[in-house]
């Protein structure tokens, strides 16, 4: 029997845990011509890719190639600033970008925002008791990552609806590699926001320092010889990954918390399960089902051939769904323990902000699913159907205190 391998397919986005497995009870790694890309699918084995350098994390050449010469031409300052973000980099590239960040994002500067994360988590429930229903996505889960990024950076909170746009006009290219032009222009006009609105704010932290990122990571431009372009792209880098995937976790969370509400009312009554809650979340319906590497070289992985070039999906959907390492993988069990789960990705490439995105989703979801026992949906959630990441569109709740 054939099982339909088309990671694209609507079956595939509405349910990718399902769908990764069950191409893994056939192969961990499996050639999918309809996804052009291996489709790699167990926990061994998404492993392993993460932490083998014979993977490029380099999706930008190739999609680069592609381009015809105007194409390219007009594309060119959007692959630039994209090419500063360590995300598309191996190597000693990838370590020179990551070393600065890695220096200013600690993970002690980390633990010492958890009393404002905390007090602004207050003030968005208090104006959401006012409403008695609203969309998680634009009234929680977005606003309270965008604030606190923007706070870290140095940059107007207010001006969080204007990043939000730059950003989705950036997804098209970040997440699923479209080649449509209207995403093109989209990318095109968010590069040019982003650059001039980050480097104005770069020039005055030159002549006014302040504690903030920004300014760390102007200190650090001469140490680690960072172009303009490169400070700029950690900039946006940060800000497009320090929102985006944090309200993907929340709404995620909430959603899936309920869909299982005997395990949310085990959370609201035990605070000492939050920590071990947010993990189990993550694993069960996390915001990355793929991530994208290419072959640097011919090898074999899991059994089959892998030729220079080719795509290979890292599915994470898959891994932290693989019965050979999570018992019942398809219960929730919010105090599950180990979890090892591959949500922040692994190796040189492990998520930075994870520690932050932590800590934000474990106060969102703790102080929303307590300060509010009555939630509910509201109407029908709607899905963002996407290759790479897996959120919602819309998540309307009802709710009293």
């Amino acid at each position: 029997m054939t099982v339909p391998d088309d990671a694209r397919a609507p079956g595939a986005l509405a349910d990718p845990a399902g769908f990764y497995g069950g191409l893994r009870e056939q192969a961990p790694v499996h050639w999918s011509e309809a996804s052009g890309a291996w489709l790699v699918t167990s926990h061994a084995e998404v492993t392993a890719g993460f932490k083998d350098d014979r993977l490029s994390s380099d999706r930008l050449a190739p999609m680069e190639a592609r381009l015809s010469e105007p194409q390219r031409s007009a594309m060119a300052p959007t692959f630039a600033l994209l090419r500063a973000w360590m995300v598309f980099q191996d190597g000693d590239a990838h370590l020179r970008l990551r070393e600065p960040v890695r220096r200013v994002f600690t993970p002690r500067r980390v633990a010492a925002l958890a009393p404002r994360v905390g007090a602004i988590v207050a003030d968005l429930l208090d104006e959401l008791a006012e409403r008695g229903e609203a969309d998680l996505l634009p009234h929680f889960a977005f606003p309270l990552p965008a604030i606190v990024i923007a706070e870290l950076l140095g940059v107007p909170a207010d001006d969080r609806d204007r990043f939000k746009l730059w950003s989705r006009k950036l997804a098209g290219l970040v997440f699923g590699a479209t080649e449509r032009a209207a995403s093109h222009q989209a990318a095109g006009e968010a590069t040019a926001e982003f650059s001039e609105y980050f480097g104005q704010l770069i020039r005055l932290r030159e002549k006014q320092p302040a504690d903030d990122l920004i300014s760390a990571l102007v200190a650090a431009r001469d140490r680690d010889a960072l172009t303009p372009e490169q400070v700029v792209g950690a900039c946006t880098m940060l800000l497009f990954g320090g929102h985006e995937t944090t309200t993907t976790l929340i709404a995620n969370a909430v959603m899936t918390l309920l869909e299982y509400p005997d395990e949310l009312a085990r959370l609201r009554d035990d605070a000492a399960l939050d920590a071990s809650a947010i993990e189990e979340l993550l694993r069960f319906d996390g915001p990355a089902s793929i991530m994208v590497r290419l072959a640097r070289e011919a090898h074999e992985r899991g059994g089959q051939r892998l030729e220079t070039g080719d795509r290979v999906y890292l599915a994470i959907a898959g891994a932290n769904h693989d019965p050979a390492v999570f018992a019942e993988p398809g219960r929730l069990d919010l105090a599950r323990a180990p979890n090892p789960h591959l949500g922040f990705g692994l190796g040189r490439h492990f998520c930075l902000g994870a520690a932050l995105a932590r800590l934000e989703s474990r106060l969102a979801v703790t102080a929303l699913i307590r300060r509010f026992p009555g939630l509910e949906p509201a109407g029908e959630p709607q899905r963002a159907a996407s290759l790479i990441g897996r959120g919602y569109a819309a998540a309307p709740l009802a709710y009293r205190p």
